[in-house]
């Protein structure tokens, strides 16, 4: 379950997927889908270096083009 935390956290990119868990101890582990991304210590992630590996994840991975909302026209149907 994705928390409010992790959503103020990861901005956007929550609503792509993206969740976070931790060790407990000092790890933080950026998962996709289910399936782990990267690796963190608690002392070195920020949200900054998260969301960029987010969107790093996404453009290698997935072929995505940057945008965070989708480019179809409300008019088109």
């Amino acid at each position: 379950m994705t928390t409010e935390a992790q959503v103020q956290i990861l901005s956007e990119f929550a609503r792509l997927g993206f969740t976070l868990e931790h060790d407990g101890c000092i790890a933080v582990f950026l998962l996709h889908d289910g399936e782990l991304i990267a690796r963190f210590s608690q002392r070195g992630a920020t949200e900054r270096s998260l969301q960029a590996e987010c969107a790093r994840h996404m453009v290698i991975e997935h072929g995505w083009d940057g945008c965070l909302w989708s480019r179809k026209d409300p008019k088109d149907g």
